[in-house]
């Protein structure tokens, strides 16, 4: 088993993805068993229900299945309608009342639906539809006392809206989850292919590279460093949480310093700084750090590897987006300029 500076940095990102993983998956698992009710509704509704179990049903908070589907014998209008609040004229909703098992059935539904067979949710009757249609029917008619149910349907569609967002929403995060944990499963099984190795692989046999970059680590002491990056000899090692990426001094080709504004509803809330590092094999990091540790790593940079373009102009992104020949060009004119000890 290796143990070497790779080794534990492959160790390192694996186990911060599982955690991450595993922490995603155990909130949403948390998640969902406080809401089990409304879940299992989601997922395995609507449930077909008879007339006769309907009426034994005194609180609609009670039943673990909720999400009926329901088959009335009669249908008949109250009245009571929702309106757009900005256009009363259009009609949102209507509530209808139907027969089952020779009681009443109060049935939120979609304007102009006067069907029998509805599928919604059992909810309690608020209160503006008790006073202006159970009390005032009862009121009317005495012999109706009793027979509306204590809850009624709402038709108007459980699985839509910010519901089914919420669904939406829960499935990725549990997707993410899965995926998290699963990636450094994967590269337990092979990690051969485990992307960190792939990239040392550009710089020579797999082992020796890894032998050089343990070796420096050690010699140097860790190396110079800037939070997660770690410089030495011949080495940049950004050690991100998740990630780390490795490149050799001898690639880097351009450094230059990011401002990021940031804004929220239009009015600036702060600026966030890094250092962007390319190389010539087409790799690029980006080093998140302090207003005042940035240009600091910038000058270790150019320190160390006096061949290298620091800082950033229009010019030099056309000939690092369209002209990259052109641009290495210019840094070997640089690197002739230099004593064969710098080089």
């Amino acid at each position: 088993m290796w143990d070497d500076f790779i080794s534990r940095q492959v160790r390192r990102t694996n186990r911060n993805l599982f955690l991450l993983g595993g922490a995603i998956l155990t909130v949403l698992g948390l998640l969902l068993a406080a809401g089990w009710r409304d879940t299992y509704n989601f997922i395995f509704g609507p449930f077909p229900v008879q007339s006769s179990e309907l009426a034994t049903i005194s609180n609609p908070d009670s039943p673990k299945q909720y999400f009926l589907k329901v088959q009335g014998e009669e249908s008949f209008s109250t009245g009571m309608r929702e309106v757009d609040a900005g256009n009363h004229d259009k009609i949102r909703a209507e509530v209808v009342a139907i027969v089952v098992d020779k009681r009443l059935l109060l049935v939120k539904t979609p304007a102009d639906n006067h069907q029998l067979e509805f599928t919604g949710i059992l909810t309690a009757v608020p209160t503006e539809l008790l006073n202006g249609v159970i009390h005032k029917e009862e009121a009317k008619n005495p012999e109706l006392k009793g027979a509306f149910l204590p809850f009624m349907l709402d038709a108007t569609g459980f699985r839509k809206g910010d519901n089914l967002w919420v669904a939406i929403a829960g499935a990725g995060f549990g997707f993410l989850g899965l995926a998290l944990v699963g990636i450094p499963l994967r590269r337990q099984l092979q990690p051969e292919n485990h992307p960190l190795l792939k990239e040392l692989a550009k710089y020579g046999g797999l082992q020796d590279v890894r032998m050089r970059i343990d070796s420096e680590i050690r010699s140097e002491g860790g190396g110079e460093k800037f939070g997660p990056m770690q410089i030495t000899t011949n080495w940049l090692i950004h050690a991100a949480a998740y990630k780390t990426n490795v490149m050799a001094t001898k690639d880097v080709v351009w450094a230059y310093p990011k401002v990021t504004k940031h804004y929220h509803t239009g009015i600036p809330t702060g600026k966030t700084y890094s250092a962007i590092i390319r190389d010539a094999k087409g790799q690029s990091l980006e080093i998140s750090g302090k207003k005042d540790s940035v240009p600091k790593l910038l000058e270790s940079l150019q320190r160390r590897m006096p061949w290298v373009l620091v800082g950033f102009s229009k010019e030099l992104e056309a000939l690092w987006l369209k002209e990259k020949p052109q641009f290495f060009q210019l840094i070997e004119e640089r690197r002739a300029k230099l004593s064969p000890a710098m080089r």
